[in-house]
């Protein structure tokens, strides 16, 4: 049984007011979250592809602490950090109770 390729993560992504963008840069990933709306969102870092997800570390943020965008169904991706313990590392990013976890679905598809 052939494997298949790990899907690609590049583009544009919603959830709510938040939007992400997942380009390719150099050997690696750029992510870029901002958010229009009161949470206020506003994330950026380089991320290594593993596997089917994308790591950020949030070394500057919390030791250890990891941002992983991994794919979900209907070509969407999950914004979560990596240890269940860092799930409120998320916040820190944003203003008024948001975070930048969920599920993001491609903006191509919220515009029909």
């Amino acid at each position: 049984m052939a494997t298949q390729p790990p899907p690609t993560l590049e583009g544009r992504y919603l959830h709510g007011t938040q939007q992400l963008d997942v380009a390719r840069r150099g050997d690696g990933y750029w992510l870029d979250i901002e958010d229009a709306g009161p949470g206020g969102c506003a994330f950026s870092a380089a991320a290594m592809r593993v596997d089917d997800r994308l790591l950020a570390s949030l070394q500057d943020w919390k030791s250890g602490a990891v941002l992983t965008v991994r794919p979900s169904h209907g070509g969407s991706v999950d914004v979560l950090s990596e240890q269940e313990d860092d799930r409120f590392s998320l916040a820190a990013f944003c203003r008024g109770g948001a975070t930048l976890s969920g599920n993001y679905r491609p903006a191509a598809a919220t515009t029909r």
